[in-house]
């Protein structure tokens, strides 16, 4: 699928590839992260509203680059020191 958005994500995401899927019927569409040999390292469903809010997406794009850094053991030096500051444990809410 040509996005107009595949610039800003393959910057983002370098050395990985960003591959758009068609829309599916609800508007979803899936990002997949590429690699040099074209397996895929990453993929994600992006909503139809994520897709339309610029500030949804971007965070989407966050969410994914936290994700990677996580999964990499590149953890963001803020995210360890809230890690530290709450003992390790994080709080979870229901809304």
């Amino acid at each position: 699928m040509d996005n107009p958005n595949q610039q800003l994500v393959d910057r983002l995401f370098t050395p990985l590839r960003a591959n758009f899927s068609n829309p599916r019927p609800d508007g979803s569409i899936v990002l997949s992260l590429l690699d040099e040999s074209d397996a895929t390292a990453y993929s994600r469903v992006l909503s139809a509203t994520q897709l339309s809010d610029p500030q949804a997406f971007a965070q989407s794009l966050e969410d994914i680059r936290l994700e990677l850094a996580v999964r990499s053991g590149n953890i963001p030096a803020e995210m360890r020191k809230a890690l530290k500051e709450q003992d390790s444990v994080l709080s979870y809410h229901s809304a």
